[in-house]
């Protein structure tokens, strides 16, 4: 496995664990519970835009 596919895998797992988080938001019977879900849902979609930044630089290092 190399970087570009680890980080793609990575980027997947961000995804997957979003999509869990917002379905937990959804189902929450009281606010906090739902408020909670809903930050972890940001932070994945955070470690998503961090993954897809690098991801892009890695493939710019590497068509050089």
């Amino acid at each position: 496995m190399d970087m570009i596919q680890l980080i793609e895998e990575a980027i997947e797992d961000e995804r997957r664990a979003a999509e869990k988080y917002r379905m937990g938001a959804e189902i929450a019977e009281d606010p906090e519970t739902r408020t909670f879900f809903e930050q972890l849902v940001s932070w994945e979609q955070g470690h998503e835009r961090i993954l897809r930044d690098r991801l892009a630089a890695l493939k710019l290092l590497k068509d050089e």
